[in-house]
């Protein structure tokens, strides 16, 4: 693999104040909570969690250390701002000292809201944007059960705005986890298009993390080794999930990787361009990552040819003797293959959207996204934004 690491002057890294990974880890949120001088919880999570079974573990823990706790289970896919409303006005009156996000990004996202805004005033459109929450909420601990948005460990949530139907965004220290458990065998029922799309988000996560204009000698060590667990380990994951631990454990702590790599080194135009027609045609985010990835991929390729041959080595391809510009491209057939592998859709088209739609797209990606654009490793105009679009119906 050729070294492409370079000097760099400064570069930073913020991370939750805990992290517990392992298999069984669940088991001590109670103890935890309790170190955090924590005594009544509420759990901010979904309904089908609950119906799975998967809370038992962390009740269990909670009821043996004494915690009081109620559970919270409205939270929905892309979660929407009158649900992050609806929880806070609960932990205001029940007055609880913690939030636990349990479940997928969109629960960790709302109980990051709803930890916030339970000792802040105003309304949370106030907050959106990058370190406009200015300082703590109550306590927050994360628990996901999807190998994927690596939400657990990020300082950022993702809302939809019902006003707008837009998707929105709010970055700042305050947001990252007093306590992160990241136990993989709660991943272990996942179905597989919830595997397939949130393994290929993580993926993203690691790769995009590789090229940007912000990657360092620290995030690029993270994001070479998420690319090799999850290139190697999601197939598995999607094909008999409910039985290999060892493929759950590897995508887990590949997310693991992956998002601490973005941490310092963040996203680029894969993220920037997802976001319109996944919001528009209420796409998850792993889906609407894998229609883009590849594209994005081959229009940024040239950018950094040694970068994108070392992907397609730590995507198992072998490279050896050929040029360098034949070896980066094996990253993207890495890409393909692998979105193909794991049963995702490949084209736009597939999903109702239209060729007309691309300029609208285009044109509102630099006003909500412009901080992805000027992180991707190759400027991109509106016309180049609408071809690669083309390119992905």
């Amino acid at each position: 693999m050729e070294n492409t690491l370079k000097m760099t002057d400064v570069f930073m890294f913020q991370l939750p104040k805990r992290i517990i990974f392992g298999n069984g880890a669940i088991q001590q949120i109670g103890t935890e909570i309790k170190n955090l001088a924590v005594r009544k919880v509420i759990i901010i999570t979904d309904s089908g969690i609950v119906k799975a079974g998967l809370l038992e573990g962390a009740i269990s823990s909670l009821k043996r250390e004494g915690i009081q706790f109620e559970v919270f289970d409205k939270v929905i896919p892309e979660p929407p701002i009158n649900v992050v409303e609806e929880c806070t006005l609960i932990v205001k009156k029940e007055k609880f000292e913690g939030v636990v996000g349990f479940g997928g990004g969109s629960s960790i996202d709302t109980a990051k809201a709803v930890s916030f805004m339970a000792t802040n005033d105003g309304n949370i459109r106030g907050y959106l944007g990058v370190n406009n929450v200015k300082q703590a909420g109550i306590p927050k601990i994360f628990v996901p059960t999807t190998a994927g948005t690596g939400s657990e460990l990020s300082h950022t949530f993702v809302l939809t705005d019902e006003q707008s139907n837009a998707k929105i965004t709010s970055y700042s220290p305050y947001v990252f986890a007093d306590l992160s458990i990241i136990d993989p065998v709660l991943t272990l029922n996942l179905p597989p298009k919830v595997t397939a799309e949130s393994g290929i988000d993580a993926l993203s996560h690691a790769l995009e993390s590789y090229v940007t204009v912000r990657s360092n000698p620290l995030s690029e060590m993270f994001s070479l080794k998420g690319i090799e667990y999850i290139s190697k380990y999601l197939r598995q994951a999607y094909t008999k999930g409910t039985k290999l631990l060892e493929a759950r454990y590897f995508m887990c702590l590949g997310v693991c990787m992956g998002t601490m790599a973005i941490r310092s080194s963040g996203v680029g135009a894969i993220h920037a361009l997802c976001y319109p027609p996944g919001a528009k045609h209420h796409l998850s985010h792993g889906l609407a990552i894998a229609l883009m990835m590849p594209h994005v991929m081959q229009y940024n390729l040239i950018s950094n040819l040694a970068k994108y041959a070392n992907v397609a080595e730590a995507m198992g391809e072998k490279i050896e003797g050929l040029s360098l510009y034949q070896a980066a491209l094996r990253s993207v057939d890495a890409v393909n293959s692998l979105i193909r592998d794991v049963g995702i859709p490949q084209r736009l088209r597939d999903f109702g959207i239209k060729e007309e739609e691309f300029s609208q797209f285009a044109e509102e990606i630099p006003k909500h996204y412009s901080h992805h654009l000027a992180n991707n490793p190759r400027d991109l105009s509106i016309e180049e934004i609408k071809q690669i679009y083309r390119n992905a119906y």
